[in-house]
C-alpha cells in the first residue's frame, strides 16, 4: 500500500486537502452511524422496564431516528460527491501525464512499447489506479476507523465479548496476506495478456485492407481468437481466486456472529450483560464485521491495482535519450553540417550510417538518393531529434544540434516522412496541423503549391472532407500531396521531403518541383527520393550506399562520373521512355 501511495505521491501532495477533507467527513459519518444503536439500547431497555410511553417513543426514539438518518443521508451524500470530484481530477491528471510522457519521447521508446499495448495501459491500467487513488485507497482507511471506532464501542458495552468476536475476523487478514502473492502474480499477467491482445486486435485494424487483399481473413481470425483465449483463461484464475474470497469472508463474518449470540447469551445467563446491551453490541457487530468484509475484497482488488501501477510507472518512469545539453532557443537555420556523423540503432551491432560529412547553407536544395536500406531517411530524421546520436557531429548554424532545445529546432523544420500520418478529421483540418493560425488565403496557396487543389473539387464535401483513418478515403498520391500541403503552410527554413514524391505521376512532381525552385529559393530543402529526376536540380546530391557517401555533385558531375547515380538515370529515363510508348 505504501508503495502506491508512493507512486502517487505527485499528485496526493497537490491535493493533500481534498483527501484530508474526505476523510474529516468519512469520519463523521462514522461516529453518526453508532447512532442507531444507541437509539435501538434506549427503545429495549424502555420495553424491558415497561416504560414506553407514546411521547418517549416520538421523543426519543422517532425524531431522533429521523434526525440521523437525515444526517446520514447529507454526510453520505457529501463524501461521495467529494470522492467523485477527486476521481475525476485524478483521472484526468493520469491520463494527462500519461500521454505527455509519450509525447515527448523519441523513437527508441516505440521500439519497445507497441502501440497495443500503450493504449491497454491508457485505458485499463489508468482505470484500476484511478479507482484505488480516489476511491478504494480512502475507503480503506475509513472502514478501518470504522473498525476501531466500532470496536472501541463493543468494548465499552463488553470488553471480553468484544474480544472473542474480533478473533474470528481477524482471520480476514490473515487470508488476504495468504493469497497475496498470487494475486497479484495472476492480475500481472492478466494485464500483460491484455495488453498481447490489444496489440493483436489493433494490428489487424490498421491493416484489415491488406488482410482483405491477401484473403487472410480466417488466419487473421484464428490469430485474434487465440489471443482472446489466453486473456479470458488468464481471467478466468482471476475471477476463480475472486469468487473464493468474498464466501471465504462471509463465512468468517458468520463464525463471529455464532461466538456473539451464543457467548453473549451465556453472559446474559450469568447476568454480566443486559438484553439491551446485547442488542445494540450485536447492531455493532454488525457495524465492525461490514467494513471488514470490504476491506477483505478491497485489499483483493488493490493487489491488481498495484500492478496497475507498476505498468504506468514504467511509461512514467521513461526518460527521453535524447537530451538537449543546453537550452539554446534556435532563431532561424542559416547552415545545416553533418561532420563524420556516424549512428547505429539501439541493439544494432553494425553501423546504419559511417562518417557522413555534407554541408548545407541557406536556399540550396540536397538531393540524398541510394539504393533501399542505405540510410536516406535515417539520415535526414537525425535533424528532427528522433533518436539519440552522439555530440557534436550535427550542428547547425555551427553550433551542435543537442544545444537547442528541440522543440525550437523542429518549429523551424517542415518535416514530410515516407509513412504520411493522416489523422481521422477533414482535409482542412489535416493540413492546419502545419500552422493551426493559417487563414484559408494561405491553406489555398500552400494546397496549390502541392498541386492538390485540383483534387479538393473533385472530393464529395471538399476541404471539409473527412479522410478517415489513416487517410484511407484517399489514395497514395493524395495522401502524399495533402502532407506536402502541410508542410508548405508550415514555411519552415528547412523542408524535408522523404520519399514524398513516390506515389505522384511525373507531371504532378514536376508541378512541385517548379514551386521548390521558385517558392523556396531563399530556403533550404531537402529531397529524399528514388526518382532522379525528384532531384536533378538540386544544389548538392550525395549518393549513399551501405550507409556511406559513395557520390557526391550536381547532377551534371554526377553523370560525367558515370557511377551509380549515371547508371541508374539512365534507366529510369530508358523506362519512361518505354511507358510513353
Amino acid at each position: 500500500m505504501f508503495k502506491f501511495i508512493k507512486s502517487l505521491w505527485w499528485f496526493i501532495k497537490k491535493n493533500w486537502f481534498k483527501y484530508v477533507r474526505i476523510v474529516i467527513v468519512g469520519l463523521i459519518l462514522t461516529v453518526i452511524n453508532l447512532i442507531p444503536a444507541y437509539i435501538v439500547k434506549l427503545l429495549t431497555e424502555a420495553v424491558d422496564n415497561e416504560t414506553l410511553t407514546i411521547d418517549f417513543l416520538f421523543y426519543k426514539i422517532l425524531i431522533p431516528y429521523i434526525v440521523t438518518m437525515f444526517l446520514i443521508y447529507f454526510v453520505t451524500t457529501t463524501k461521495r460527491v467529494f470522492q467523485n470530484r477527486l476521481k475525476v481530477k485524478l483521472y484526468y491528471a493520469l491520463q494527462v501525464k500519461y500521454v505527455e510522457n509519450i509525447l515527448v519521447q523519441d523513437a527508441t521508446f516505440f521500439e519497445v512499447y507497441q502501440s497495443g499495448d500503450l493504449l491497454t495501459r491508457a485505458l485499463g491500467d489508468v482505470k484500476q489506479v484511478n479507482f484505488s487513488g480516489g476511491n478504494r485507497l480512502l475507503n480503506i482507511f475509513l472502514e478501518f476507523m470504522t473498525v476501531v471506532v466500532t470496536f472501541i464501542a463493543m468494548c465499552l458495552i463488553h470488553p471480553v465479548l468484544a474480544s472473542l468476536c474480533i478473533i474470528p475476523l481477524s482471520m480476514i487478514f490473515v487470508t488476504n496476506l495468504l493469497l497475496r502473492a498470487k494475486v497479484k502474480k495472476n492480475w500481472k499477467m492478466v494485464r500483460e495478456k491484455s495488453s498481447e491482445m490489444g496489440n493483436v486486435i489493433l494490428e489487424s485494424i490498421t491493416n484489415v485492407r491488406t488482410i482483405r487483399a491477401y484473403t487472410k481473413e480466417e488466419e487473421n481470425y484464428v490469430k485474434n481468437l487465440k489471443y482472446s483465449k489466453e486473456t479470458y483463461d488468464i481471467e478466468k484464475k482471476n475471477l476463480k481466486i475472486n469468487v473464493l474470497f468474498f464466501p471465504m469472508f462471509q463465512s468468517i463474518v458468520a463464525i463471529a456472529q455464532i461466538v456473539a449470540y451464543g457467548v453473549g447469551g451465556l453472559f446474559y445467563i450469568r447476568g454480566e450483560i443486559t438484553i439491551p446491551e446485547l442488542a445494540q453490541f450485536i447492531i455493532y457487530l454488525n457495524l465492525f464485521q461490514g467494513p471488514l468484509t470490504k476491506i477483505g475484497n478491497m485489499i483483493n482488488n488493490f493487489y491488481q491495482s498495484l500492478i496497475s501501477a507498476d505498468r504506468l510507472n514504467e511509461i512514467y518512469d521513461s526518460k527521453s535519450k535524447v537530451i538537449d545539453i543546453e537550452n539554446n532557443e534556435l532563431e532561424g537555420i542559416k547552415t545545416i553540417e553533418f561532420r563524420d556523423f556516424s549512428f547505429k540503432y539501439v541493439g544494432d551491432e553494425l553501423y546504419t550510417l559511417k562518417n557522413i560529412s555534407v554541408k548545407l547553407n541557406e536556399g540550396e536544395t540536397l538531393g540524398i538518393v541510394g539504393k533501399t536500406g542505405s540510410g536516406k531517411s535515417t539520415l535526414v530524421r537525425q535533424l528532427v531529434r528522433q533518436m539519440p546520436v552522439d555530440q557534436d557531429t550535427i550542428f547547425i548554424n555551427d553550433l551542435a544540434i543537442e544545444r537547442y532545445n528541440q522543440e525550437s529546432v523542429r518549429r523551424h523544420i517542415g518535416y514530410v516522412p515516407q509513412e504520411h500520418m493522416l489523422f481521422s478529421r477533414s482535409v482542412l483540418k489535416n493540413v492546419l496541423i502545419g500552422d493551426s493560425d493559417a487563414t484559408l488565403e494561405e491553406v489555398n496557396e500552400a494546397v496549390m503549391q502541392a498541386d492538390f487543389l485540383k483534387d479538393i473539387d473533385m472530393l464529395n464535401d471538399g476541404y471539409d472532407t473527412i479522410v478517415g483513418e489513416y487517410g484511407v478515403t484517399l489514395s497514395g498520391g493524395q495522401k502524399q500531396r495533402l502532407a506536402i500541403a502541410r508542410a508548405f503552410l508550415r514555411n519552415a527554413d528547412v523542408l524535408i521531403l522523404d520519399d514524398s514524391l513516390s506515389a505522384v505521376d511525373g507531371k504532378t512532381e514536376a508541378n512541385i518541383i517548379k514551386t521548390l525552385k521558385t517558392k523556396r529559393d531563399d530556403k533550404t530543402n531537402i529531397i529524399v527520393a528514388h526518382r532522379l529526376t525528384a532531384v536533378m536540380h538540386a544544389d548538392n546530391i550525395i549518393v549513399l550506399s551501405d550507409g556511406e557517401i559513395t557520390e557526391q555533385g550536381t547532377h551534371d558531375e554526377l553523370m560525367e562520373l558515370k557511377g551509380w547515380y549515371y547508371e541508374q538515370f539512365i534507366a529510369q529515363q530508358m523506362e519512361e521512355g518505354d511507358q510513353d510508348e
